[in-house]
C-alpha cells in the first residue's frame, strides 16, 4: 500500500491496492496500552476501498479505525473514542469550560509507547479526518467486480480456436460496476462527496499474458466475423488441453479511481476488485482428407 499526506497543506492522496494488509488494535483493559498487528484479510476480490490507513504527523501509516471504532484525529494525533467515565462526580471540566461546552473523550495513542488518555473536545469540534468520511461514501457505494463479457463464450459446449480473435468487455455495466457512481457520508459539521469509476480493466488470460483495456470494450456481434476486436482483444497461441480442467482461466481486475472532496481538503484513493475466474476452452481444427 502507498500512502501520500500534506498535512500542512489541503492536498490528501491515498492509494490502496488488492494486496495490501489491514490492520486491528486492541487497548489493553488494564494498562490502556494500544496494540496494532497487521494481517492479511485474504479477500481475493479486491479491495473496497475501507481499509486505507491514516497517518500521524511523522508520517508512519496506521489504521483510520483504532480500539473500540475509534476513529483517527490528525488534529489530536491520537484515535478519538467514547466519552470518557471515570465513574463517581464524573470528570470536571478544564478551567474556563462547562459541561454544556464540551466532554472528556477517551484519546488512545498509537505505538510506539501506547496508551489512552482522556482529551477535552469542545462542542462542534472536528475530530474526524476527512479522509475516513471518504471511505465511508465509498464502502456505501457497495462497488462490485465487472460481468465479463467474452467470445468465445464460457461453458462444456463452447470451444474457441487457436490464432482466432478473442473479444472481451463489460457485460451490462452499471453504476456499482463500472461507474460513475457518488456518494456522501457526514459527521458532525463534516460532509465528504466521493466520485467513483474504473479507469482501467486488466485481462489475466490464463495463459501467463495480460490485456489492460480502458472503457467498457465492445460486445462481440456475429457480424464482425474473425476481426480483432478494435477495444479489447486477445489471441491464443496454444490449446487449452494442458492447463486444469482443460479450460484457461479468465480474471477481469477493475482499477476503481475515486475523486473525493470535504473537509477543506480533497484526495484520490485507488483500488481493485477480481472477478471469479471463467473457464474459456482452446482447441484446434481438424482438417479430415480422404
Amino acid at each position: 500500500m502507498a500512502f501520500i499526506v500534506a498535512l500542512a497543506g489541503s492536498l490528501v492522496i491515498v492509494i490502496v491496492t488488492a494486496s495490501a494488509a489491514s490492520a486491528d488494535c486492541v487497548a489493553d483493559p488494564v494498562t490502556g496500552e494500544v496494540h496494532c498487528e497487521d494481517e492479511d484479510d485474504g479477500d481475493d476480490g479486491g479491495d473496497d476501498g475501507g481499509s486505507s490507513t491514516c497517518s500521524t504527523s511523522s508520517g508512519t501509516e496506521i489504521p483510520c479505525t483504532g480500539p473500540g471504532g475509534s476513529v483517527w484525529s490528525s488534529s489530536h494525533q491520537c484515535w478519538v473514542g467514547d466519552v470518557w467515565d471515570p465513574g463517581g462526580e464524573g470528570a470536571q471540566p478544564p478551567p474556563g469550560q462547562t459541561n454544556q461546552d464540551g466532554a472528556w473523550h477517551i484519546c488512545y495513542w498509537p505505538p510506539p509507547g501506547s496508551s489512552w488518555d482522556p482529551v477535552w473536545i469542545q462542542n462542534g469540534e472536528v475530530t474526524i479526518d476527512p479522509v475516513v468520511l471518504a471511505q465511508r461514501a465509498i464502502a456505501s457505494m457497495d462497488l462490485d467486480p465487472i460481468q465479463i463479457g467474452i467470445v468465445p463464450e464460457s461453458g462444456p459446449n463452447r470451444v474457441g480456436l487457436v490464432g482466432l480473435p478473442v473479444w472481451m468487455w463489460v457485460d451490462s455495466p452499471t453504476d456499482d460496476t463500472f461507474g460513475p457512481i457518488t456518494a456522501s457520508a457526514s459527521e458532525g459539521s463534516v460532509s465528504v462527496s466521493a466520485t467513483a469509476s474504473v479507469a482501467n480493466i486488466v485481462w489475466d488470460m490464463g495463459d501467463g499474458t495480460t490485456v489492460t483495456c480502458t472503457g467498457e470494450g465492445t460486445p462481440y456481434a456475429d457480424h464482425y466475423g474473425k476481426q480483432d476486436s478494435p477495444t479489447c482483444g486477445h489471441r491464443y497461441e496454444k490449446m487449452s488441453t494442458d492447463q486444469p480442467d482443460g479450460a484457461y482461466q479468465v480474471t477481469a481486475t477493475s482499477h476503481w479511481v475515486v475523486e473525493w472532496t470535504g473537509g477543506g481538503q480533497s484526495g484520490t484513493i485507488e483500488f481493485d476488485l477480481t472477478t471469479d475466474a471463467l473457464p474459456i476452452r482452446i482447441g484446434e481444427a481438424q482438417v479430415l482428407t480422404q
